[in-house]
């Protein structure tokens, strides 16, 4: 997690802790189910020891959420997400060290007398994100306009995105879009999502960023 990571995450958490006073004189509400959600990033970069390479990211989510403020069509929430799955597809889950006799094989990196020869598989996980911020504007009865960001940790089956790296990651995540609600009761999410996934230098740290399209379903 590099600095500006760092400084938006430590923002995001005073902001979360302080919510209750944005709506000083109203009363504290309830925690709801919100419904849930999808996002799918394809064919994103990652840095591998063999360079620069593409994976799919896909992550499946369960949102609460209480309102911190309500001012006209203006409304400030509290979220906190459920992960129970994530995962990283075409991921090198371990690297073979093979002698450099011969000519090196493709998607091999060769370095002094020996060569890397990786395995790549899916790589699952699960997480937990307590601190979320989500800004709604109203521009009809039924459409919002929404941005927010979370912050929290993911959990992985094998160390990420490196056999080198961590299993235990932070999550940084920003979203933007719409929400709709044709019957006026039930609402429809799309939006864009901006993913990172770091350890925070714990281990070996690539990072990797990941542009992703989240669709979601839930209450107005």
């Amino acid at each position: 997690m590099n600095v500006p990571t760092r400084r938006i995450a430590c923002l995001l958490t005073v902001c979360v802790l302080a919510g209750p006073r944005f709506g000083s004189g109203q009363q504290s509400q309830p925690w709801r189910i919100a419904g849930g959600w999808i996002a799918v990033g394809p064919n994103a970069p990652f840095r591998t020891r063999l360079g620069t390479r593409h994976h799919d990211v896909y992550m499946l989510g369960f949102r609460a959420e209480r309102a911190l403020m309500r001012r006209g069509a203006m409304e400030l929430h509290h979220t906190v997400d459920v992960l129970p799955l994530a995962a990283s597809t075409v991921t090198p889950i371990r690297y073979d060290e093979g002698p450099c006799a011969g000519p090196t094989p493709q998607n091999t990196a060769q370095t002094g007398c020996s060569r890397w020869v990786p395995h790549w598989g899916t790589i699952y996980g699960f997480g937990l994100v307590p601190a979320g911020l989500e800004a709604r504007y109203t521009a009809h009865r039924a459409l919002q306009i929404v941005a927010g960001t979370t912050l929290g940790a993911l959990y992985f089956t094998r160390p990420m995105p490196d056999p080198r790296a961590a299993r235990l990651n932070f999550s940084v995540a920003a979203d933007f879009g719409i929400r709709v609600a044709p019957g006026g009761v039930h609402a429809i999410d799309l939006r864009y999502r901006f993913q990172h996934i770091s350890n925070g230098g714990t281990a070996f740290n690539p990072g990797m960023n990941a542009h992703m399209l989240r669709i979601g379903v839930g209450v107005w």
